[in-house]
């Protein structure tokens, strides 16, 4: 009686790794350019950081006990604070400061140039505001709530700042 002995071999071949690494890579860049745009993904980066800054000015204004000013533009946003924590001097680029970005607290938070459309909707109908103050206790000072939608051709992204609450919420 003889016995044989099988051999058994497992695992891929490094071909069939190969054709399936490469099948994979293929069908990812198909699939990568059909879900979004570059341009898509730069518009909700935009408006994230919109939202960010505005979050960030209502606890700056709380953290400070000082009004801090969102000035909003058609194509993006600034944070201002009063020189002195008692006076609504934003506009004045004498007496009024520019908030230091967080990130490097070397240049203002601001975004300026972005070539998207920056919309404003208000709960009253009323001359549209190009700015909104948070107070010390995080509200706003208009006490109206304001929604902010970020455009390009194709897409559009909005958030609402409930004015007797502060709170920023995207929708």
């Amino acid at each position: 009686m003889s016995v044989v002995h099988i051999k058994r071999f497992s695992g891929f071949s490094l071909i069939e790794l190969i054709a399936v690494i490469l099948l994979l890579g293929i069908l990812s860049v198909v699939a990568l350019g059909r879900l979004a745009t570059p341009s898509q993904f730069a518009l909700k980066a935009f408006f994230n950081d919109t939202v960010n800054a505005v979050r960030f000015s209502q606890k700056l204004a709380v953290s400070t006990g000082c009004d801090v000013q969102v000035k909003m533009t058609t194509a993006g946003y600034q944070l201002r604070q009063g020189s002195t924590c008692t006076a609504n001097d934003y506009g004045d680029a004498d007496q009024g400061v520019p908030v230091n970005n967080p990130a490097n607290r070397s240049v203002p938070y601001e975004n300026l140039t972005t070539g998207y459309k920056l919309g404003m909707i208000t709960t009253i109908p009323i001359t549209p505001i190009t700015s909104i103050v948070f107070n010390a206790r995080g509200v706003l000072d208009s006490g109206i709530n304001v929604t902010y939608t970020v455009s390009d051709a194709d897409t559009s992204y909005s958030f609402i700042v409930f004015g007797q609450t502060g709170l920023v919420d995207v929708l």
